[in-house]
């Protein structure tokens, strides 16, 4: 809730870090966070498919789960001439990215914000870009990083 106070509006509730599920290329980067209110966009990546670590804020377990979808996408050329975009299901994909944004959700709690984000690559990535999820597993759509033309 907003309060006023000399004549500036502050909100009362405290800043809850934002986890952002979003695959993308390199060494299959699948977990970014935003730690600090001022923190623009995703934040820095703290998770990959390399390799698990205990400071992850997920269990090795539900890592691996993570890994193998990161990996699958990471190990795609979506771009290339040879990308056969029948043989991708991009509903089944967001779908599992989804499911595991759930899954993390149910591990982190309310100490984290839970935002799944499509890849740029997905057709369909401007609909439904960017979902919170919900500590009852419910989505809640967010407006999309991208400016509007």
């Amino acid at each position: 809730m907003a309060t006023e106070v000399d004549g500036t509006v502050t909100d009362s509730q405290p800043f809850v870090p934002i986890l952002t599920v979003m695959v993308d290329y390199g060494n299959a980067p699948f977990l970014w966070c935003v730690g600090a209110p001022e923190q623009a966009g995703v934040g820095g990546n703290i998770c990959d498919g390399s390799g698990w670590d205990e400071s992850f804020p997920m269990s090795e377990g539900l890592w691996r789960k993570f890994a193998d979808w990161a990996i699958e996408f990471d190990r795609t050329s979506f771009h290339s001439d040879d990308f056969d975009a029948s043989g991708w299901d991009w509903a089944a994909f967001d779908e599992r990215g989804l499911q595991l944004s759930r899954w993390l959700k149910e591990e982190v709690g309310n100490a984290y914000r839970i935002v799944y984000q499509k890849p740029c690559e997905d057709p369909d990535s401007r609909l439904d870009e960017r979902r919170e999820v919900l500590a009852d597993g419910a989505l809640v759509r967010l407006p999309s990083f991208r400016q509007v033309r």
